[in-house]
């Protein structure tokens, strides 16, 4: 039996087959589970958009994978990395301009030094933003 977006999306729990009926849908049918994705979304999370700033401080990596632009083989990019100073500025412009959160990124390293690093400036931009800035490494 297949049902439609309609039946499907007045149900509580989804089976695998209601989830590939609505991904498929089209038309009306997408539009009505356009429409309740909206009211879900208003409903738990309101009419708000959250900036998250992305700071990628380096793309120096000790690991070789292959799907990876910054892998450690790749020799035909310029390497950088980002100072302390350079890193808690822009943390501070994302605080001063309200930024939800943001994302500390780099190529991976596998060192003391470079945790102590990250660990401390954690710390850094937490001191900074009062406690307010989300942090995803």
């Amino acid at each position: 039996m297949h049902l439609t977006a309609e039946k499907i999306l007045k149900k509580e729990d989804f089976t695998r087959e209601d989830i590939i009926t609505l991904l498929q849908s089209q038309g009306e049918e997408r539009n009505l589970l356009f429409r309740k994705s909206a009211e879900i979304k208003e409903k738990y999370i309101g009419n708000k958009v959250w900036f998250r700033g992305l700071i990628e401080f380096s793309n120096i990596c000790s690991k070789d994978c292959l799907y990876c632009g910054i892998r450690k083989g790749n020799r035909n990019l310029t390497r950088y990395n980002l100072s302390d100073d350079e890193i808690l500025k822009a943390a501070e412009f994302a605080h001063k301009n309200r930024y939800g959160s943001i994302a500390l990124q780099s190529g991976e390293t596998e060192s003391v030094r470079f945790a102590d690093r990250v660990e401390n400036l954690i710390h850094r931009i937490k001191d900074l933003s009062g406690g307010s800035l989300g942090i995803t490494l």
